[in-house]
């Protein structure tokens, strides 16, 4: 009776406690975030936004209840997340979800928000059908609204819905410019993610040098891949900008190189002197690296040609960034074009730092002088590396055309390749669009949304074993756990034998 009494009192009491547990929990917010990047929780900046809010944000979850897997995950990744926006918001932050498959007005509300009706693949009854489902959100304050049309990505959703807020509670957006006139890529025609990117938080503006000055003013200037030679006039314009506080982005190709003909000779946009003067410069090389993007080559073999697939280390694909800088901390991989090394030989003036961001692999090597850039799929020696692919600048910098004069506290960034970032060249690289949106970030000092956007959802992969320790891998993660209990099984049935014992004896 005593041990019957004892297990009873256990269960009141566990029940008892896990009942309290969840009355604190309604009056309490908190949350154990085990991820790297702390996914399932509200970054700082997120919260203090909501924290500031002076009205009523009111959300709108325009969601098709009963989804299947994944999208049903996603309602609930939302779902989630609304409830930490209104844990830290407050009475100014309300959401609902709705369901547009059931009322006709619904549906008419979600059209006229821009949020689409998108078909999805469900099994039912043993059948594919496909199904039209809402997964949108619409946020107003003040009477204006913003939308997230269609939720895919969740390691994005936080940024989406704090931008769009953010977006909507301050006076004016901030300029970003791309400096044009000079056979540059626009950003319109030449990069339309990043150009997409960049409008959900800043007016983008193409800027132009006029009479000695820029045509605009904008927070960050990029200069990406001129073809032309810059004249002394906008080079001035250019030191002018960045003295007032410009912050600026140099996307150089200090190679001019042609696949097709597979030539390549040195070039030079005239901007080489007034960088020097900054600290700042790339080296007239091709860096090569043997962990590229291969290259498809036509092979004669015998009456036929044969497209072959090879090597070629001079589109370098790196996966190695310096992990204290949020601009490329989270980043896995970037694609380069043609990219010369960073001069990090050159004397930095007081008051600037110098800080290294990408960096090739140690199999790589350089070509200087005289370059070979034929695909030939013979495998070089590649041992030299790893090199500066691109670097940032801090500081106080002195102006190359005013002696004596010195900048406000600015910023620049380096990059010795000007056409990652033109997807008509390189393709919509997920890795270069997400670099480009950070480095606008940091240019622009937009930490919060800097915090935000590295946020990333990945698998977490295992360390590279041997072939040998494998199979001990494999077969112990599936008969481990069994034998556990089996071992644990055992040892309480003895436990209970040996008490048994001892009572029988007593």
């Amino acid at each position: 009776m005593k041990r019957d009494w004892t297990s009873r009192s256990t269960i009141l009491l566990i029940g008892l406690i896990l009942v309290v547990i969840n009355l604190i929990g309604l009056n309490l917010f908190g949350r154990l975030d085990l991820t790297d990047d702390q996914v399932y929780s509200l970054s700082d900046a997120s919260i203090t936004i909501v924290e500031e809010l002076d009205d009523p944000v009111t959300i709108t979850a325009f969601f098709t209840a009963d989804l299947p897997a994944p999208y049903g995950t996603n309602r609930r990744f939302l779902k989630d997340k609304l409830d930490d926006y209104r844990a830290y918001g407050g009475q100014n932050i309300q959401y609902q979800f709705v369901d547009p498959a059931e009322e006709d007005e619904l549906r008419s509300d979600a059209q006229r928000l821009g949020i689409p009706a998108v078909q999805i693949q469900v099994i039912e009854s043993d059948n594919v059908q496909f199904k039209n489902a809402y997964m949108g959100v619409a946020i107003e304050y003040g009477g204006e609204r913003e939308t997230v049309p269609v939720i895919q990505d969740l390691s994005t959703l936080e940024y989406d819905i704090t931008g769009a807020i953010r977006r909507l509670t301050r006076d004016s957006q901030p300029q970003v410019g791309f400096l044009t006139g000079h056979g540059e890529p626009t950003p319109t025609t030449d990069m339309q993610n990043l150009n997409q990117g960049l409008q959900r938080n800043y007016e983008v503006v193409t800027v132009t040098e006029q009479g000695g000055s820029l045509s605009a003013n904008p927070q960050a200037l990029i200069v990406a891949a001129p073809a032309d030679s810059l004249s002394p006039s906008v080079q001035q314009a250019l030191d002018g900008y960045l003295m007032q506080g410009g912050k600026l982005a140099f996307l150089l190709n200090r190679v001019e190189a042609d696949l097709q003909s597979g030539q390549a000779t040195a070039k030079s946009v005239g901007l080489e002197d007034m960088l020097s003067t900054y600290g700042v410069g790339l080296r007239e090389n091709l860096v090569l690296d043997r962990q590229s993007s291969p290259v498809t080559v036509q092979r004669q073999q015998g009456f036929f040609n044969i497209a072959q697939q090879i090597e070629y280390p001079f589109f370098p694909i790196a996966t190695s960034f310096n992990p204290d800088n949020m601009m490329v901390s989270r980043l896995r991989d970037m694609m380069f074009y043609y990219v010369s090394e960073v001069d990090t030989s050159l004397a930095l003036p007081d008051g600037v730092v110098r800080e290294d961001l990408i960096y090739s692999s140690p199999q790589a090597g350089r070509q200087q002088g005289f370059f070979m850039i034929q695909p030939t799929g013979q495998q070089q020696e590649l041992n030299e590396g790893p090199f500066v692919l691109g670097a940032a600048y801090t500081g106080e910098f002195p102006s190359a055309f005013e002696p004596g004069r010195v900048s406000v506290p600015s910023r620049i960034v380096l990059v010795g390749d000007g056409d990652f970032i033109n997807e008509r060249v390189v393709g919509a690289n997920q890795g270069n669009i997400g670099f480009g949106l950070n480095l606008v970030d940091w240019l622009v000092q937009d930490d919060a949304l800097l915090s935000i956007r590295s946020k990333s959802i990945a698998p977490r992969n295992l360390d590279p074993v041997s072939d040998g320790l494998k199979p001990w891998v494999k077969y112990g993660t599936m008969l481990g756990p069994v034998l556990l209990v089996i071992l644990f099984g055992l040892l309480r049935w003895r436990r209970r034998n040996a008490r048994q014992i001892v009572l029988v004896r007593s």
